[in-house]
């Protein structure tokens, strides 16, 4: 019974990873691409990099996402996909982690579009580590213990699907909403409405 329990979660497990990762890295890129000038100025707010170094990997870091997303979407570079999304995600991870450590946590985590400013925050780390071991996973179902795994079915897909974006609507409207809070809170600061 767990074997075939097993053998049903694990291709729909797949299909969530590669849909889920695909979309957050095909989101993010897309966003960073109509915004470079302002990806630029995230970036440099980071305080890791050499001044010489920030407007470089404003340029490259888009379609580095996008290419990351193509790549999970096909089975032949899934494996490269899932290696590239693990490292950007630990990256990103080290990156937010350094700057909360030091107590900066009013700059904007740069991740999707600079409409939606998202500070920095200790659940970034957490979403980020979810999303790297679901990297992981594929990294691991491709070459391993996993690689029996038969490819996801059409159902597997579906399921999956249904899964990622189930857990898509659920991030959006949370970020929404913490970012109509922490505006409402600046207004009624700034007005002494308090």
């Amino acid at each position: 019974m767990t074997t075939m329990t097993n053998n049903m979660i694990e291709p729909v497990f797949t299909s969530f990873s590669v849909i889920l990762l695909a979309v957050v890295f095909f989101a993010a890129g897309a966003a960073k691409i109509k915004a470079t000038d302002t990806l630029e100025g995230v970036i440099g707010n980071f305080r890791l990099l050499p001044k010489s170094l920030v407007r470089p990997v404003a340029l490259v870091l888009p379609p580095v996402e996008i290419a990351v997303a193509a790549a999970l979407l096909l089975p032949a570079t899934r494996v490269f996909g899932a290696v590239g999304a693990a490292a950007l995600l630990l990256v990103f991870t080290i990156a937010i982690s350094i700057n909360l450590a030091r107590g900066r946590r009013e700059i904007d985590c740069g991740c999707f579009s600079s409409e939606l400013k998202q500070n920095l925050s200790a659940w970034m780390v957490v979403r980020n580590l979810v999303l790297t071991a679901c990297a992981l996973w594929l990294v691991a179902s491709a070459a391993g213990a996993y690689a029996t795994i038969a490819s996801p079915s059409w159902a597997a897909w579906l399921l999956g699907a249904l899964g990622a974006g189930f857990a898509i609507v659920i991030y959006v409207t949370s970020a929404t909403l913490l970012a109509i809070a922490t505006l409402v809170a600046e207004r009624r600061a700034s007005t002494g409405n308090g």
